[in-house]
């Protein structure tokens, strides 16, 4: 649903500027602006929305008139590879969408360095991130053109939630952000700042509705979230779970079983300082940190202290 939305969205986007946009003019002058394609651009595609991020990116670069080189995340290459093949049976010219799969490190390093490379457009992990803008900033023998760099990667996003708030709502929120696709997502919760006079309240309700939830194999619909998605995942979420039962109090979770799969029990951490690790680092799985705030503005000051922007809610019924 997401990929048609992404489809439906850029093709209409294309529609409203092909013809350019009239700028204000003086008498007798007649000026617009025009978008032009760019060129060839390289897009570098997650692997936690295999086809709606991947989509989305591919075909706002299309729908403008640039050609594609299309490096899937080296996990899932080919939801990719299928998505091309649909594209050229819906008649888009050969050459126009090319499917380049490989390691980051192999093919990624080499497209984003490459001379005739026009624009890379890339979601993931902050590291990588900052690794092909850095790499995109050198000017490469036969280059004529800054390259351009779009670069989406990552979060720590909070739900603060108000005494005023409904409490139920807010606690069911952070479940549901916290651990569909078992965190594995940008804009997942990973963060609950609560006013200290509803702090107990939510955290007990949170607490008791993770309880009830399970993690396991997907097939099985009474399993909440399924796994992890490969062997580096689990160790580094593992890893965090360490470094949380010493910083905060463990309340739910905790535990990882990676003998059939890579399950990790929807996990919470009480208690945790502003300024410890799991309320500052993205870990990227079914983890949340709760932390109490003394009120309403002081939980806006801690869910701001974070060097990622990406998502967050403010649970409240007062609309000030």
């Amino acid at each position: 649903a997401e990929a048609i939305d992404f489809l439906e969205y850029y093709a209409r986007q294309i529609l409203e500027i092909k013809d350019g946009v009239k700028v204000n003019s003086r008498p007798n002058e007649y000026n617009r602006y025009d978008y032009i394609p760019l060129g060839v651009g390289i897009i570098i595609s997650p692997w936690n929305f295999p086809l709606a991020i991947m989509a989305g990116t591919t075909v706002a670069a299309i729908v403008a008139g640039n050609t594609v080189l299309l490096k899937p995340a080296s996990t899932t290459p080919i939801v990719a590879a299928k998505f091309v093949e649909v594209m050229e049976e819906a008649g888009l010219p050969k050459g126009v969408l090319n499917f380049v799969p490989g390691s980051g490190a192999e093919v990624g390093d080499y497209l984003v360095d490459h001379k005739d490379t026009r624009f890379v457009s890339f979601t993931g992990s902050r590291d990588v991130g900052l690794r092909i803008t850095e790499r995109a900033s050198k000017l490469n023998e036969g280059q004529i053109w800054i390259k351009r760099v779009i670069a989406e990667m990552g979060g720590k996003d909070t739900i603060v939630v108000d005494k005023d708030a409904d409490l139920e709502l807010a606690a069911q929120s952070i479940v549901a952000s916290a651990f569909g696709f078992s965190g594995q997502k940008c804009s997942a919760c990973s963060r609950a700042v609560i006013v200290e006079d509803v702090y107990d309240q939510v955290l007990n309700r949170v607490v008791e509705i993770t309880k009830e939830k399970k993690a396991g194999n997907p097939e099985d619909t009474s399993n909440y979230t399924g796994p992890v998605i490969d062997q580096a995942a689990f160790d580094k979420i593992m890893s965090y779970i360490e470094i949380g039962k010493e910083e905060g109090k463990l309340m739910a979770g905790g535990e990882g079983d990676n003998s059939k799969g890579f399950f990790i029990q929807p996990t919470i951490f009480a208690d945790l300082t502003p300024e410890a690790r799991i309320m500052k680092e993205e870990i990227f799985g079914p983890v949340v940190g709760f932390t109490k705030a003394k009120d309403f503005d002081d939980a806006i000051e801690i869910a701001n202290n974070t060097e990622y922007g990406l998502t967050g809610a403010v649970i409240t019924n007062n609309r000030e």
